[in-house]
C-alpha cells in the first residue's frame, strides 16, 4: 500500500489532457511535454496515480538522489491463481530496473565491462554486415516494412551474437518482450487487463523465463565467449560468484528486452525527420561525418522510452511541488530533451546542434543504460548502410501508424517504406 492511498489528493497540481497513452502522445510526445514544462512541470496524473517530472534538472536530481526516488517502484499485473507458483521469488525485485544500492551496483558491475565503448566497437564490423545482408534481402523490391524487415531484424540479431542467445527464437524473444513491459506496471497503477489477455502475457512471460533458465544451466556446463558465460564467471574480490545465479536469469531476460525495441524506433524515428527536415538530410548526404551527431539529436528530440519509474522514501519538494512519501514518480526522461531552459528551439530537429548529447533518452546517474554505446553503434551503422545504399528511401505516405501503448517504451509495429530500385548502390 502507498501512502498516497491514504491522503486526499485534490489539492496537487495538475495538468489537463494529458494522456501519454494515447495514440497522439505516442506520436509526437512534445506538444504535451512543452505545455506541462511552461504549465506545471512537476504535477500529480490521476489516472496512473503517479507525479510526472518534466524539466532537465529535476529530473537529473530525482535520479541520481536513490535514497529519496527509489527504484523499488515497479510492481506486477498479478498472475492467475493456477500460474502463480511459478512465478519465480522476487521476480519483480531483481531487475537493474526495479533496485538500488548496493544490489544494483554488483550487478551492474557484472555486466558493464561487455558493453563499455570498446567491447561496443568490437560488434562494428558484424553490425555492418547483418545491415548489408538484411538491405540486400529487399533492395531489388523497392518497398520493404522498415520495423519488420530491417530495424527490428538487424537490432536482434547483434544483441543475439553478443549476449549469447540462440538466433533462431528471434520471434520469441519479439513477443517475450512485449509481453514483459505488458505485466509490469508501477505499484500505484492499476492496469485494465482481460482475464484472457492478462493469462497468455504470464504464460509468455513464464515460457520465457523457463528458457533463459534452461540457457544459463546450459553456460554453466558449456561456456562460450559470449556475455553471458562471463556473467557467469565473473567474482568479486573474495572469489564468490558476483551476481547470484537467479539475478543473472532475470539480467538476459533485462538484456533481451532492452536490446529489441530501443534501437529499431531510434532509426524509424530518424527516417521520420530526416524526411521531415529535407534541408537537414541534405547536410547529412554532404556532411556523412555529422551521423553521430544525428543520432544525438534523434535521441534528445524523440527517444524510445518515455521515462521510467521511482517511488519516493520521504516528503520531498522538487520542481515547486511538495510530493509525499509513498508516491510513484515518472521521470519523464523524454522531456528532458524538450526543455527550452537546456536546448535553444527545442522542437527542431538540427543535426549540428552542439549539446545534442546532453539529452537524458538514456536515462541518467546510477541507472543510465548500460547498452548505450551499442544503441548509438547500431543506429548510427543501422543508418548509415541503409541511407548510403538506398539513397532516396522515403516513408509510404497516408499510412497508419501504430505504438505499442506502454509507458517505458514507444515501439512502432509497422513502417513502411519505398524507393526506385534503380536508385541504389550495390
Amino acid at each position: 500500500m502507498t501512502v498516497l492511498e491514504n491522503i486526499d489528493t485534490s489539492s496537487f497540481p495538475r495538468l489537463e489532457d494529458f494522456d501519454p497513452l494515447s495514440p497522439e502522445f505516442m506520436k509526437n510526445p512534445a506538444p504535451l511535454i512543452r505545455k506541462a514544462q511552461a504549465e506545471k512541470p512537476v504535477f500529480y496524473h490521476e489516472p496512473l496515480k503517479m507525479w510526472v517530472i518534466t524539466k532537465h534538472e529535476d529530473i537529473c536530481n530525482a535520479a541520481r538522489d536513490y535514497e529519496t526516488f527509489s527504484s523499488r517502484a515497479l510492481g506486477l499485473v498479478p498472475p492467475p491463481d493456477d500460474l502463480a507458483e511459478r512465478v519465480p521469488a522476487n521476480f519483480d525485485k531483481e531487475f537493474f530496473i526495479a533496485i538500488d544500492p548496493p544490489e544494483h551496483t554488483g550487478s551492474r558491475m557484472s555486466v558493464a565491462p561487455f558493453f563499455t565503448q570498446r567491447a561496443s566497437e568490437k560488434m562494428g564490423d558484424p553490425t555492418r554486415e547483418i545491415a548489408n545482408r538484411l538491405i540486400d534481402s529487399f533492395i531489388d523490391k523497392g518497398k520493404c516494412d522498415f520495423m519488420k524487415d530491417y530495424a527490428y531484424p538487424l537490432s536482434l540479431e547483434v544483441i543475439t551474437r553478443m549476449v549469447g542467445l540462440p538466433p533462431e527464437r528471434a520471434a520469441d524473444y519479439r513477443r517475450w518482450t512485449a509481453d514483459l513491459f505488458n505485466v509490469f506496471t508501477p505499484k500505484s497503477m492499476v492496469k485494465p487487463m482481460s482475464d484472457e489477455v492478462r493469462r497468455a502475457c504470464w504464460e509468455s512471460v513464464l515460457e520465457c523465463f523457463d528458457f533463459f533458465n534452461a540457457l544459463v544451466s546450459d553456460r554453466e556446463k558449456n561456456p562460450r565467449d559470449d556475455v553471458l558465460s562471463k556473467m557467469l564467471q565473473a567474482k568479486d574480490k573474495e572469489g564468490n560468484p558476483l551476481v547470484n545465479r537467479s539475478r543473472i536469469v532475470r539480467h538476459v531476460h533485462e538484456l533481451m528486452a532492452a536490446g529489441n525495441d530501443t534501437t529499431p524506433n531510434l532509426m524509424a524515428r530518424m527516417l521520420q525527420f530526416l524526411e521531415e527536415y529535407p534541408d537537414q538530410r541534405e547536410l547529412l548526404r554532404k556532411q556523412p561525418e555529422l551521423m553521430a551527431n544525428a543520432v544525438e539529436e534523434t535521441l534528445r528530440l524523440r527517444g524510445t522510452s518515455p521515462g521510467l519509474f521511482r517511488i519516493t522514501t520521504r516528503d520531498v519538494e522538487i520542481g515547486g511541488a511538495t510530493i509525499p512519501a509513498g508516491s510513484s514518480i515518472w521521470l519523464l526522461f523524454a522531456a528532458g530533451g524538450l526543455d527550452d531552459a537546456k536546448f535553444e528551439n527545442p522542437e527542431v530537429f538540427d543535426i549540428t546542434r552542439s549539446n545534442a548529447k546532453e539529452h537524458l533518452s538514456f536515462g541518467h546517474g546510477r541507472h543510465m543504460c548500460l547498452g548505450n554505446p551499442l544503441a548509438r553503434l547500431e543506429v548510427h551503422i543501422g543508418m548509415e548502410e541503409i541511407l548510403r545504399r538506398i539513397p532516396g528511401i522515403r516513408i509510404v505516405k497516408d499510412q497508419e501508424l501504430t505504438y505499442l501503448p506502454t509507458l517505458t517504451v514507444t515501439a512502432l509495429e509497422s513502417l513502411m517504406v519505398e524507393w526506385d530500385p534503380a536508385d541504389t548502390q550495390a
